[in-house]
């Protein structure tokens, strides 16, 4: 029986300054903790949205020195800007400079530095959002040792690409067609494309397969239609703005066991989901579900379209929060992530 649960329901919204007093404290107890933890964890995707914002989380808890992220060729030299103002720096990323700038950054196609980060890994994260970039990373996993914990990105509908609405979510990569000044996706399948979910498909099934001849243990998390950026700079405004409102205007959470439901994910607490599952709070990782899905609006796909089967946030918790000027609420914190897991 799997259950779903509202994390924040009774939450008492605390005055502006107690809130931003709290969010220093629990920033400040992560790295405390940083400074005992002793994993060694390893990113693919660390240049997703999803994957910046725990890339941040990581470093913060495990210390920089101990994560390595795995990134394109031209975001080896240029992934933690070396002149963005350190106070922005931590907005945007959840850690400070010395933190990101102590992580070991690699070259995603350097097959050799790449599998020797996940040969000394304690936990590798594949936080990949395109199925197709998840069925590449995966193949590192020949790589892995037993006893190491993987930690995987993958969507609703994977075990249900048959089905509404996940057919129009897997269709292949359509090539581009000149229409007047516009180039549009209306021509042909592109020979070799795989649609989306059967890309994560791929993934799952050699990740099962590494995990059977290497021995290491894995949790799929499965995301709906990602939405939202997590702390949100005056640049990335125009461009983001439909995007960040899931940021204020859904900032609760649903956590079920398998691939059961459809719906949308916000990108900052998923990265808390697959950060909290790195390191379980009890400290220990044997009782972790094998896969489970976390969503942030679940919907329902009928007869006449898609309906919303849950409530966004009250209007009194979205107070105090302002896209406009980067304020969003915080990631959703261990002790409710704990409370979900045992739930379900």
């Amino acid at each position: 029986h799997t259950t779903m649960t509202l994390t924040t329901s009774s939450r008492v919204r605390a005055p502006a300054a107690l809130r931003q007093r709290a969010t220093r404290t629990h920033r400040s107890s992560v790295r405390a903790g940083a400074a005992r933890a002793s994993l060694r964890v390893a990113l693919h995707g660390a240049y997703t949205p999803t994957g910046r914002l725990l890339a941040g989380l990581l470093a913060s808890q495990f210390s920089g020195a101990n994560v390595s992220l795995f990134v394109t060729a031209d975001d080896v030299t240029t992934y933690v800007p070396q002149d963005m103002p350190d106070d922005v720096l931590e907005q945007r990323f959840n850690a400070s400079a010395k933190e990101l700038k102590a992580c070991a950054v690699i070259d995603e196609m350097d097959t050799e530095a790449v599998e020797r980060a996940v040969a000394s890994s304690d936990v590798v994260v594949i936080a990949h959002e395109s199925g197709a970039r998840a069925a590449v990373a995966v193949k590192s996993l020949r790589a892995a040792r037993s006893g190491a914990r993987v930690i995987a990105l993958s969507r609703v509908g994977v075990n249900r690409r048959q089905e509404r609405p996940f057919v129009d979510q897997n269709v292949k990569q359509k090539t581009m067609v000149s229409v007047g000044q516009m180039q549009l996706p209306i021509g042909g399948d592109v020979p070799g494309s795989v649609g989306l979910l059967d890309a994560f498909a791929q993934a799952e099934e050699t990740i099962a397969a590494e995990a059977r001849e290497r021995g290491f243990t894995c949790t799929v998390v499965r995301s709906g239609q990602l939405r939202g950026n997590g702390p949100l700079l005056l640049a990335d405004l125009s461009a983001r703005m439909v995007d960040n409102l899931y940021d204020v205007k859904f900032q609760d959470l649903y956590v079920k066991r398998g691939d059961v439901s459809e719906g949308y994910t916000k990108r900052l607490n998923l990265a808390a989901v697959m950060r909290y599952l790195v390191e379980p709070k009890s400290g220990s990782s044997a009782a972790l579900p094998e896969d489970i899905e976390v969503l942030s609006v679940v919907t329902k796909t009928n007869f006449f379209g898609e309906q919303t089967l849950t409530q966004p946030t009250d209007r009194e918790r979205r107070k105090g929060y302002d896209m406009a000027k980067g304020r969003a609420p915080p990631a959703v914190d261990a002790d409710t992530i704990e409370r979900l897991l045992a739930e379900i």
